[in-house]
């Protein structure tokens, strides 16, 4: 009795080519890469849809953020962690032969992508009232003040909610193992 089945393949062409898959298989960088770029752009898309990875919609921005933005080049509620685009150019990616990182440098990343809650202390401060004639409530202290106060601010929590930019969704999945696949056929010689 046989403990199993032997086969032999001799055929020069299919060894090549499993020669060639096998290697492709052993030094997968060049597919590690492209996956790399395609996650930066991903993430980047993210960002102008204003919704996470799940495909859920990012929380609007409060009234009083939107407010703030008042006189600047983007207004009011557009344009959710773009105003400046720092974190929106700051995603890269670090590919290595056996996986792929997404992720950004910049401090404040996790605050946005898991939500946050900024505890501020109470304080005192100096606020500068200029002429409010002249409709200037408010002016900065290098400027004409008519009056300097020092007021008492109490102390207050800054909540902000999680905005996930970060991450694989089904389109990603797919586009993932598209990238894998055809790097396989190009190596394999297949194109």
């Amino acid at each position: 009795m046989a403990d199993g089945i032997k086969l032999v393949l001799n055929d020069k062409r299919v060894l090549a080519r499993l020669d060639q898959l096998a290697r492709a298989a052993e030094n997968p960088a060049g597919a590690m890469e492209a996956i790399g770029l395609y996650m930066v752009g991903a993430t980047q898309r993210r960002f102008q849809r204003e919704t996470g990875p799940d495909g859920q919609k990012w929380q609007r921005l409060s009234a009083r953020t939107a407010n703030r933005r008042v006189g600047r080049s983007q207004r009011g509620y557009g344009h959710i962690l773009r105003l400046n685009l720092r974190l929106y150019s700051s995603i890269a990616y670090l590919a290595d032969p056996d996986r792929v990182e997404i992720g950004t440098n910049m401090a404040y990343a996790a605050a946005h992508q898991l939500g946050a809650e900024i505890k501020i202390p109470a304080r005192e401060q100096d606020i500068h009232l200029g002429d409010t004639n002249r409709g200037k409530r408010f002016v900065k202290a290098s400027r004409k003040r008519k009056q300097t106060l020092r007021v008492k601010i109490g102390g207050h929590t800054i909540t902000i909610p999680a905005r996930p930019y970060l991450g694989v969704d089904t389109e990603d999945q797919a586009e993932i193992l598209a990238i894998a696949e055809d790097f396989l056929r190009t190596e394999a010689g297949e194109q």
